[in-house]
């Protein structure tokens, strides 16, 4: 077995990071207070049944019955992922309690199968066909999802609980796919919607870093072989693309599944955005925990091919509503799917990536999908939910109460539980500072604890953040800060005195002693950007969108007398506060025929009411003053194009979208 990867990043525990910030504390309560429990309740009551039926249903042997789609067990465990993220934060009995009944219901029919199996549509609906065998469809019944989801809520519930009933359901679940899957005798059977390659992963790694928790569970009677776990991740990712005696049903999935070659040869992303960013995600996880350059030399021809041709600028992903899937390079309609599932799993693959290879980008990339295209689903009240997230709107896109596919509020609860996780991650002897919020780390380095805190962050409405350093002694590391891509002029005074550090990939770094008190002022300048796209964007030329800070605007009909596609001129943006469900800014500015416009953060539209939006707005090609800072212009995007003869690509090297230069 090859050793993980040498330098990858390390996040720190959970429960060692608290946030503290403004804005994404306020977020976050309405989602632990209001949104969490809508979500349970939906669930509970779908159907009019519930979704804990089926379990029932099962533990009573009975048959001909489901209550929701075949991935329903997945959803209530992505649930409980998510839940259990919030538990270790605030020790929520409510949630502890309502997690152990769900346990109970999920331990009580996987105890119906000796061999560990459990998919209650499966076990009611298609008991002859499991695995895809026997006329089934491995596609449609979603098992080793429904399986792996299981996996991940067991290691995430045990991690913030120390509770292991539902961590013997996850190792149950992975003993019961080791068994079947793998090289012959077993079958050749890879997920057709990925999520379980990431979660055999974790169960191997918790496993592996806790020898006596494992022992605790064999001393049970329950077999616990963490490399099992590890090989399983490997199998499914070397035989993606090998169909030879492949057992399930359909032999071939295509690109839909990205199935349609090996890991190693698949160059451009394709098929369904959500099954892709979450088979990324699990192939760089496997990279790192492997250390194998095939798996991180795919994820990085993957990622360069999505951020360079597919990415929205909300940075989400998924252009074409067909099959949920991704459209061809640069084609990237602004009636585009864009689900929210899709631009969770883009985040976390971004985290992954950024383990990986350390670079600002991945985390430039996760924040834009985290603002623009993940938050955006939660409406102001807390209780309805976008399942799209298109840049243009008629006025006929509403969010929903629920949806007979309800999988995206369980993947917005699991990136919004975990949120915390990214905010900062270690290297070697350095601590990497990646998402400017307000929060406090209990920290170790050289087994010497310290405290960091980022206080009084400002942002995203202003550029403002401290950064504190506490400890009992002194402690030299190197801190690394990010700059983000979208700040224009930037200043840093540590302890009061103005500093110009080096930057390295996209960060900052203070390599020095740090004593307790010591403390970085910094100041990012958020200038309002106009973006333009690369020229092979059809659906955008002669357009630009309005960004500030890390957040996305757009127009909305009821801000604009009923107009959301004027002709902007050149002439400069400004910035005015306004109250929009709490403190917000605006941009306001003048079309071309001298109307007054305004443009309100994109995550926050559609909360006052149907009406038509637009993200893309017209630009008058005349020259004129540009209010951009070179600065913000230098470093706003890094994305790069491909050939073409026929369109300027001046100054586009390396990018998808830049600030807009108007025409000389």
């Amino acid at each position: 077995m090859q050793e993980a990867l040498q330098g990858a990043l390390r996040r720190p525990d959970h429960k060692a990071v608290r946030v503290t910030d403004a804005f994404w504390g306020g977020q976050l309560n309405k989602i632990h207070t209001v949104t969490v429990w809508d979500v349970i309740n939906k669930f509970e009551h779908d159907q009019e049944k519930g979704i804990l039926q089926n379990f029932e249903w099962v533990m009573q042997g009975k048959t001909g019955e489901h209550v929701g789609p075949p991935w329903y067990d997945g959803l209530i465990c992505e649930v409980i992922r998510g839940v259990s993220d919030i538990i270790a934060v605030t020790g929520d009995q409510k949630l502890i309690d309502k997690v152990d009944a769900y346990t109970q219901a999920i331990a009580g029919a996987q105890d119906m199968d000796p061999d560990g199996y459990l998919n209650t549509y499966v076990t009611l609906m298609r008991p002859d066909k499991r695995w895809g065998q026997n006329g089934g469809s491995l596609i449609w019944q979603h098992e080793t999802y429904d399986m792996g989801a299981l996996i991940e809520a067991g290691v995430h519930y045990y991690r913030a609980t120390g509770k292991t009933a539902l961590l013997v359901c996850a190792v149950k679940a992975a003993n019961c796919m080791c068994g079947v899957i793998g090289p012959e005798p077993r079958k050749n059977i890879v997920p057709a919607h990925s999520l379980a390659e990431e979660a055999v992963l974790k169960l191997y790694r918790l496993l592996s870093d806790e020898p006596a928790l494992a022992e605790t569970l064999r001393q049970t009677g329950l077999k616990v072989c963490p490399q099992d776990y590890l090989d399983l991740a490997r199998f499914w990712m070397d035989h993606r693309g090998v169909h030879h005696n492949r057992a399930s049903m359909p032999h071939y999935m295509g690109e839909y599944a990205q199935d349609h070659c090996r890991i190693e040869e698949q160059s451009e992303a394709v098929g369904h955005a959500v099954r892709a960013a979450l088979l990324y995600t699990g192939l760089a996880a496997l990279g790192i925990e492997t250390g194998d350059r095939k798996y991180l030399d795919a994820s990085m021809r993957l990622w360069k091919n999505v951020t360079l041709t597919k990415l929205h600028i909300s940075g989400g992903i998924g252009a074409i509503h067909n099959e949920e899937r991704f459209g061809y390079q640069y084609d990237l309609p602004n009636d585009a799917y864009l689900e929210t599932c899709a631009g969770v799993a883009m985040a976390f693959w971004s985290g992954e990536m950024h383990r990986a290879y350390h670079s600002a980008e991945y985390i430039d990339v996760l924040e834009c999908a985290l603002y623009n295209n993940v938050l955006p689903c939660l409406s102001a009240d807390g209780t309805h939910y976008f399942y799209e997230n298109p840049l243009i709107s008629d006025g006929s896109v509403e969010r929903w109460s629920w949806h007979g596919c309800p999988c995206c509020p369980p993947m917005f609860l699991k990136l919004m539980g975990c949120l915390q996780d990214y905010i900062y991650s270690y290297g070697d002897n350095a601590l990497y500072v990646n998402l400017h919020m307000g929060s406090a780390l209990q920290g170790e380095m050289g087994g010497r604890p310290f405290t960091l805190e980022q206080k009084d962050c400002a942002l995203p409405w202003k550029g403002s953040n401290r950064i504190v350093f506490s400890a009992s002694a002194p402690l030299a590391f190197a801190l690394h800060i990010r700059k983000p891509a979208y700040s224009g002029a930037c200043t840093l005074l540590l302890n009061g005195e103005p500093v110009q550090p080096p930057m390295k990939e996209g960060y900052w770094v203070l390599d020095r002693q740090w004593n307790n008190g010591d403390e970085i002022a910094l100041t990012l300048e958020l200038p309002v950007i106009k973006v333009e796209a690369h020229p092979y964007v059809d659906a955008d030329a002669g357009r630009v969108a309005l960004m500030r800070g890390p957040l996305l605007y757009c127009l909305e009909e009821i801000d604009n007398a009923g107009q959301v596609d004027p002709l902007l001129d050149n002439s400069p943006l400004a910035v005015e506060e306004m109250d929009l469900f709490g403190p917000a800014m605006a941009i306001t500015g003048r079309s071309a025929q001298g109307e007054a416009l305004r443009a309100v953060p994109y995550y926050l539209w559609c909360n006052r009411g149907p009406g038509k939006m637009a993200v893309w707005l017209r630009q008058d090609a005349q020259p004129g003053e540009n209010a951009l800072g070179a600065q913000a212009a230098a470093g706003f995007a890094a994305h790069a194009p491909q050939n073409n003869q026929t369109a300027s690509l001046d100054g586009w090297e390396g990018r998808l979208y830049r600030a807009y230069r108007p025409k000389a």
